[in-house]
């Protein structure tokens, strides 16, 4: 998975540039996540105790996304989409799909966690 950070100095805000598929991971590092280092803690934690077979599962649920941890993978998603319309999206609404859910795997969101830990650690 390629990743980017980047800090605005002028707002003093932090941004992720993620690909295309994995935006609405982005947009939870950045928005729900931000420079919260107890709840990164937290979540490596988690991860550690999924990666030791002692968890099946763990659900962080935020005011806008909700992330949720298998020991196989991850996945950020609108809580909107967590409502099932059982409406399906045309093939020319994938760009929204990308932009509402997102699923990576646990090793690479690991990845992706610590490198943003130590982004806004530097700062």
């Amino acid at each position: 998975m390629d990743f980017e950070f980047r800090k605005d100095t002028l707002t003093d805000t932090y941004r992720v540039i993620i690909s295309m598929e994995q935006t609405a991971l982005g947009s939870w590092i950045q928005g729900t996540l931000g420079t919260d280092k107890a709840t990164i803690a937290l979540i490596q934690a988690e991860i550690d105790l999924l990666k030791a077979r002692k968890k099946q599962e763990y659900r962080l649920i935020g005011d806008e996304m909700t992330l949720t941890l298998t020991q196989e993978d991850v996945c950020a998603c609108m809580n909107s989409e967590l409502i099932d319309s059982g409406e399906e999206l045309d093939d020319d609404m994938n760009f929204y799909d990308a932009e509402t859910v997102a699923v990576c795997g646990l090793e690479d969101f690991e990845i992706i966690l610590q490198a943003w830990l130590h982004f806004i650690s530097q700062r």
